[in-house]
């Protein structure tokens, strides 16, 4: 068994105990939520931090100063700017050390490079088909498609981080649609600039990004439906 799965499992478990205590009154003023939520993302900045996550390393600090803004004095910068401030943050890192780590990813390797040399796993998937489904939980991963004809993709992502690739990916019918359900959590696609986007997808305390400039006659269309909640999506033409 995998430690990180002892770790959720022991979470989790230990989580069912605080909820049976809250209700018995055993202690008076305990807050089961604030304290659920604390360790849940306290536990995703450490995860992030080990696997230099930072999307995962920004949201979860931005989610702690919304939990506690009354505790610190800082209502007046939370939620919006707290989560505007982590999403440009993270986009900037991610510009910086491009090279360091999402060229890793480039080059099939399930092992992503630390800037001090050292190297920590990471899930990767590659797929083929015309429809697919990707989920990712508690993680971070890296996502291929190759797909002579792609047509459909659902991509799940909450508590975690997703880069999909579709810049080898071909659209034969003229149009493709991405659904996106995206929850407390960050996801890069990665998109042929002849591709023509329609953001139809709803973004609530969350937002859809874009980096770089398509290149398109209007044909093929990508339709990204669906909702992103406390999180964010970006979107980069390459």
């Amino acid at each position: 068994m995998k430690k990180e799965n002892i770790f959720w499992g022991l979470f989790f478990i230990l989580g069912g105990v605080f909820l049976i205590i809250s209700r018995l009154d055993i202690l008076e003023g305990f807050s089961f939520l604030t304290l659920f939520f604390t360790i849940l993302l306290a536990a995703w900045l450490i995860r992030s931090i080990r696997y230099i996550d930072f999307g995962g390393i920004l949201f979860s600090i931005a989610f702690l100063c919304i939990l506690y803004d009354d505790f610190l004095g800082i209502e007046r910068i939370t939620p919006w700017p707290v989560l505007g401030a982590a999403a440009f943050g993270t986009i900037g890192l991610s510009m910086i050390f491009k090279d360091r780590v999402n060229h890793e990813y480039r080059e099939g390797d399930c092992f992503v490079k630390r800037p001090d040399g050292s190297h920590f796993s990471s899930s990767t998937e590659e797929v083929t088909d015309n429809e697919f489904t990707f989920s990712t939980s508690f993680s971070s991963s890296a996502k291929y498609v190759r797909s002579d004809d792609f047509t459909n993709a659902k991509i799940n992502c909450s508590f975690g981080s997703m880069k999909v690739y579709f810049d080898d990916a071909m659209i034969q019918q003229g149009n493709a649609t991405i659904y996106l359900d995206v929850k407390f959590g960050g996801v890069d696609l990665f998109i042929p600039k002849t591709w023509n986007v329609i953001n139809r997808a709803c973004a609530t305390f969350g937002g859809i990004d874009e980096k770089n400039r398509s290149v398109t006659n209007g044909t093929p269309t990508v339709t990204l439906t669906g909702d992103v909640a406390f999180g964010g999506v970006t979107i980069t033409y390459c």
